[in-house]
């Protein structure tokens, strides 16, 4: 629900309820889109008041809300944020919502009784054109239910109702009812999807579906991430194993170690010479193949990437502890905390920061290369 704000102004509700649907894969209850739904919220279900550029999808905007499991939250721009009061919102513990707009410049308030406010944040719209769109609105991102690790998930799309009363205009607003619209991007909601409002005795009710924020990788199903078009990069990496081992143990199945012992005595130096050639040579060679087409499995990357058949739980600690977790250095997704989704190593996420996921793989490398020095130093030619 929206009206034009020309020029600067500010926007305040009371929300009082905030109620939604769920799809209910047992198959009872009523429908959209034809599954079937049940009373729930999803944590980040979401309803408020909002300042945008314009009705156009992905237009800049600000907005304060009430969220299904967040408490009031102050989010902006798709990616943007910022956390406010905490708790859930009932007739008996409403919760106030504001926003004012002073140039390119948005603030969001957040209050208890309406008397005393907290400023959650102020945010810049850069370009925010001088007569801007302001109102309620009410979204509800997909809910998402996994089993079997993440191997079977079941989505579909839920519903979230606000209701707002004292609401209050100041600034050149005008004079006029409210306009609703159903906004929505490609890929989003079909037209005729749940939504609406309704106006009785000073009390607003908005309800919709779909969500406002950055699109993400993985329930969603976006396209081919750039991880998934380096799969041949682990094939490549079950060569280097079998290249790494025999350019170590050729020189002992010839004899010719006895050779490279009395030239270079120094038994630590030899390895780490051997081991720098083979780093460099494969390091070459990698560049070259990353996009390889063949894909060897070995267990940690099946049951992490190709296959996950574990839990998040200890598909997130295989990719933490184990040698997969240089895979890291392929993350290129941003996992956004104010969205739904399954962040798992099998949609492009993985638990590490990249060069602390390539780090786990040199401390594997550290650990063999000293184990072999060990080893190397104890035994005879």
């Amino acid at each position: 629900m929206h009206q034009p704000l020309d020029g600067n102004g500010s926007i305040t509700a009371r929300v009082t309820a905030l109620t939604g649907r769920i799809p209910d894969f047992s198959g009872s209850g009523g429908t959209a889109g034809g599954t079937q739904l049940r009373s729930g919220l999803v944590p980040w279900a979401k309803a408020g008041i909002i300042i945008k550029a314009s009705t156009r999808p992905g237009s800049a905007y600000a907005a304060m809300m009430i969220t299904g499991g967040h408490g009031v939250r102050m989010q902006y721009d798709y990616t943007g944020d910022v956390p406010g009061a905490a708790g859930a919102v009932s007739a008996a513990s409403p919760r106030w919502l504001r926003l004012t707009r002073s140039g390119d410049v948005i603030a969001g308030y957040d209050s208890a009784d309406g008397a005393h406010w907290t400023k959650v944040a102020a945010v810049t719209l850069a370009g925010l054109p001088s007569s801007a769109q302001g109102g309620l609105f009410a979204a509800s991102p997909p809910y998402v239910q996994t089993s079997v690790g993440e191997l079977s998930v079941d989505s579909g799309l839920t519903q979230a109702a606000g209701a707002f009363d004292h609401i209050g205009l100041r600034g050149a607003w005008p004079d006029s009812a409210w306009t609703g619209d159903a906004i929505g991007a490609p890929g989003g909601p079909a037209a005729g999807s749940p939504g609406g409002f309704t106006e009785a005795a000073g009390r607003l009710t908005v309800s919709g579906t779909g969500d406002i924020a950055p699109s993400v990788s993985g329930a969603s199903g976006l396209g081919v991430t750039i991880a998934q078009t380096l799969i041949g990069v682990f094939a490549g990496l079950i060569a280097v194993a079998v290249v790494g081992a025999m350019f170590i143990t050729a020189e002992y199945r010839r004899g010719l170690i006895r050779v490279t012992f009395a030239a270079a005595p120094r038994r630590g130096r030899v390895l780490a010479a051997k081991a720098v050639v083979i780093a460099a040579v494969t390091f070459a060679a990698g560049l070259v193949s990353a996009a390889a087409v063949i894909v060897v499995i070995v267990l940690p990357y099946l049951l992490t990437v190709t296959t996950p058949l574990l839990p998040a739980g200890p598909t997130d600690w295989l990719a933490r502890v184990t040698p997969a977790a240089a895979f890291a250095v392929q993350h290129t997704l941003i996992q956004y905390p104010q969205v739904s989704n399954v962040y798992a190593p099998s949609a492009g996420y993985w638990p590490l920061p990249p060069w602390a996921g390539f780090a786990v793989l040199c401390a594997w490398a550290a650990v063999a290369l000293g184990l072999a020095a060990y080893l190397l130093n104890r035994r005879d030619a």
